[in-house]
């Protein structure tokens, strides 16, 4: 289930009261009695409203999970019967203000069933955003082919041209409302502000905003698991490696006879475009400007979850080039475990809680345990258990974490891994390079890396990673 619990309480709360205030309605049968106010109805409605759109766009992240994912719609639906409520409440008040004392309770009965009926609507959204799957948060489309990127360079004067228009476009609507409200000089509002809305001079899209497809802001929602990982790589092996180097270096065989350069497809690649750009790009193909095909589309050949296998194997290996520096957070690979007390079977079912993942070597010293975090040994199907809470023994496991740490399988041993609560990566170790700790952030401290690889330093660094949570939401499903 989605950690929505709050957004549907809330949506809830909203429809429950205004069923109340329906009942409440119902309950003034005579013409001059007094009864639940209007304008309150309309001010509660608008307030609820105004709560809701926010809690949705801290939940949903932002506008692209507003408009894009099953949860965003959900929460727009319910502001949206909360501004219908708050609107009718408002029109009502004025028709009941100029209607005689018999015509009042027909009014009122109006009212309430009007208001009733939007609460049961809210309700019901309320229940089906709290029944919500965990892919709710995937976004599923972008319905728009612009959108914004906040590393696009605007210039001032773009930026001056956008506040007048909207200036203009924001005096219009006031005279718009003030058309709706006035008598005598309706018509002259509404010349005007049709005069200011047509005559501001918005920019043009691309002046502002990057062009966006369909799924630009889709996240892989499969397992980052090691079995995904590492079909992953095949595929890219198979299909990719050839053009873009099988170290993704951007040298392969057939990188002098095309007519663009292949892309390095390193961690810059990630912090530049968003995974659902990546994913477009690799099923539609890329183009030149003399419009000969640079990359051909792999939509036919690779299915969706395909691709989003080799994405996450690029990711993982980009991480592996630089410790996750210079890319957004890059999830712990989840393998499964075998735990002295039961307590899961795989990576992810240990939630909560900080992991020390060690590449298990048979004849080095073992790690002392740790009471602060659990310590999960790779031992590549070697025999015995080492003092570890957990063991990951399978072969994929290794391959795995060697990839993660950019060494060939064969040289993992004695490697290091720190896991947060939220099974994100946050520092590594590396053969060799024992004690250093290196993280992409200020976890091993601000040039990231810390020298300290005793119990005190690595008590900093679970504080830190406790301070510094990743902010990013975790749609991956599980396996």
């Amino acid at each position: 289930m989605v950690n929505t619990g709050g957004l549907a309480l809330a949506a809830v709360a909203a429809g429950a009261a205004m069923l109340a205030w329906s009942r409440s309605a119902r309950r003034v049968p005579q013409a001059g009695a007094a009864g639940p106010g209007l304008p309150w109805l309309a001010a509660g409605a608008l307030g609820a409203a105004g709560g809701l759109l926010v809690l949705g766009w801290r939940q949903a992240q932002g506008v692209p999970g507003l408009l894009g994912s099953r949860l965003g719609h959900l929460v727009l639906a319910v502001v949206l019967v909360l501004l219908l409520a708050a609107a009718g409440a408002a029109w009502l008040h004025r028709r009941q203000a100029s209607a005689s004392a018999a015509e009042r309770p027909a009014w009122r009965r109006l009212e309430a069933m009007l208001t009733g009926a939007l609460a049961l609507l809210a309700l019901v959204f309320g229940t089906a955003i709290w029944r919500l799957p965990g892919e709710a948060l995937a976004i599923a489309h972008w319905p728009f082919a612009w959108r914004y990127d906040p590393d696009l360079p605007v210039s001032p004067h773009t930026w001056r041209r956008l506040w007048a228009a909207l200036a203009q476009t924001g005096a219009a609507a006031v005279l718009l409302a003030a058309a709706l409200a006035a008598g005598r000089w309706r018509l002259a509002c509404l010349a005007a502000a049709a005069a200011l809305a047509l005559a501001a001079d918005w920019p043009r899209p691309q002046m502002l905003l990057t062009e966006a497809n369909r799924s630009s802001y889709q996240r892989s929602a499969l397992p980052f698991s090691d079995a995904n990982l590492l079909d992953g790589g095949r595929l890219y092996q198979a299909h990719c490696a050839a053009c873009h180097g099988a170290a993704a270096d951007g040298r392969g065989e057939r990188a002098a006879g095309l007519p663009v350069w292949p892309s390095v497809l390193g961690p810059a690649l990630f912090e530049n475009r968003l995974e659902g750009d990546l994913h477009w790009r690799v099923a539609e193909g890329g183009q030149v400007p003399a419009g000969r095909p640079a990359m051909p589309a792999f939509g036919q050949t690779l299915d969706p979850r395909q691709i989003w296998q080799v994405l996450d194997y690029l990711r993982l290996r980009a991480y592996a080039a630089g410790g996750g520096a210079g890319m957004p957070a890059v999830p712990a690979p989840v393998v499964a475990l075998d735990c002295r007390d039961g307590r899961a079977t795989r990576l992810s079912g240990l939630r909560g809680l900080p992991l020390r993942v060690v590449a298990y070597a048979p004849r080095a010293p073992e790690e002392p345990q740790d009471p602060r975090l659990l310590t999960v040994a790779l031992t590549r199907g070697g025999a015995g258990w080492p003092d570890a809470d957990c063991v990951a023994a399978g072969a994929q496991a290794w391959d795995a974490y060697a990839l993660a740490a950019g060494v060939p399988p064969d040289e993992l041993a004695g490697a290091q891994f720190l896991v947060d609560r939220r099974g994100w990566l946050r520092a590594r170790r590396l053969p060799g390079a024992a004690p250093a700790w290196t993280s992409a952030d200020n976890v091993c401290g601000p040039a990231g890396r810390m020298e300290d690889g005793s119990a005190g330093g690595l008590g900093e660094l679970l504080l830190a990673m406790d301070r510094a949570p990743i902010a990013l939401p975790d749609i991956r499903r599980e396996q």
